[in-house]
């Protein structure tokens, strides 16, 4: 009898794991069929309402002169670039500076630096340049043009020509300078 009673029980259980198998393996994990994903339409963007454009207004007269007479020039070239690289430091500095009104002071400060290296050295070419970048910078248009103008006179010098024309081709390479009127910018150059 503990024979029989085994083989049934073993009989049993292997009955019961070929129906649970057979019945688990048929049906999938997770119910029936998956439903179909509905591709959602293309909306039209709503209007969007045009955002004001404000022109940008550039001052177009020069109120500076800066025809002296050459005879009275009394170049002092080192004090003019010790002056030139501290005009540099704080036109980089402004851009770096988060309140506007520490921007305008520094970009002040610059073109002060700038036209003092000028007064001190009237052939200094690169800080003509740096001073015509720095009034495009507060939309000085006039007196920017008439720096490059300025610059345009000193390449046509032969003492100065040769480092005039390299701060003309950096203008020429440089697009972003002189943006908002870059042909009257160009022409002022000569180009």
């Amino acid at each position: 009898m503990g024979k029989v009673f085994g083989a049934r029980l073993v009989a049993l259980l292997s009955f019961a794991c070929i129906a649970l198998t057979g019945l688990s393996g048929c049906q999938p994990l997770y119910g029936g069929k998956p439903e179909k994903l509905v591709t959602p339409s293309k909306k039209k963007k709503p209007p969007e309402a045009e955002a004001a454009v404000i022109p940008v207004v550039y001052v177009e007269e020069c109120n500076a002169d800066f025809r002296d007479d050459p005879k009275k020039a009394h170049p002092q070239s080192a004090m003019s670039r010790t002056l030139t690289e501290t005009g540099d430091t704080a036109f980089a500095s402004s851009d770096k500076a988060k309140d506007d009104a520490a921007k305008v002071g520094l970009i002040k400060e610059a073109i002060d630096k700038y036209r003092n290296a000028l007064i001190k050295d009237p052939y200094n070419v690169e800080a003509t340049l740096k001073l015509a970048i720095a009034y495009d910078k507060v939309l000085r248009k006039g007196c920017a043009i008439a720096m490059l103008k300025r610059l345009a006179a000193l390449s046509n010098n032969p003492k100065w020509s040769s480092e005039a024309n390299r701060n003309i081709d950096a203008i020429d390479a440089n697009g972003q300078w002189f943006k908002g009127y870059r042909k009257d910018a160009m022409a002022a150059v000569g180009r």
